[in-house]
């Protein structure tokens, strides 16, 4: 069902709010994700808005109603494109005045090349299979280098095994540690 309404209230922290319509008696409880507008997700207190909304099976923040999308009087409601992709996620910068700006690569500090080193042998000193992470010992990374199942080469559910031989190319961690440790194995391969 769609009506025309008017916000009385914005949470900005919670992105949360309620629209008041002659429909919906008490309000229509409002989340950011039903705000259907090209841009930052969120409503002024006294916008006029369009929108859909239901009956909620028990009331939340004081409402018999949910809001299933909202956009400005007048306007069509926002449909974003289609993605490519199966996921896809989206980052915003907000500002004390309740308006966002949607980050880009412009606003993240640039990533340090990658230092290529020689492909190297190790032995896995431990694995955890639950964490999907381990240890590799080899004389090139002093103290082990840290691996991730995503770095270990291979199709379907990827593993090692303690004791087990590979070869890898080490990366050095260049600000910190990796979970406390200096370097990193990298296309990580069983030793032939």
């Amino acid at each position: 069902m769609a009506t025309t309404g008017v916000v009385r209230s914005w949470d900005f922290g919670r992105m949360q709010g309620i629209i008041d319509s002659d429909e919906t008696p008490g309000g229509c409880w409002t989340l950011f994700h039903s705000v259907a507008v090209e841009g930052f997700p969120s409503l002024r207190e006294g916008q006029q808005v369009e929108f859909e909304w239901d009956v909620l099976d028990s009331p939340m923040m004081g409402c018999d109603f949910y809001t299933i999308r909202a956009w400005p009087v007048g306007g069509e409601p926002y449909v974003a494109p289609r993605s490519d992709s199966p996921f896809s996620t989206r980052v915003w910068i907000t500002f004390s005045d309740g308006t966002g700006r949607e980050m880009t690569e412009a606003d993240f500090p640039p990533v340090p090349p990658r230092l290529h080193a020689e492909r190297t042998t190790g032995i896995v000193r431990i694995w955890h299979a639950e964490e999907g992470w381990g240890v590799i010992d080899s004389d090139a990374t002093p103290g082990g280098a840290w691996t991730h199942f995503s770095d270990v080469a291979g199709p379907g559910f990827r593993s090692l095994t303690p004791g087990q031989h590979v070869t890898f190319e080490p990366e050095r961690v260049v600000s910190g540690t990796q979970d406390g440790y200096h370097h990193r194995a990298l296309d990580v391969r069983k030793a032939e």
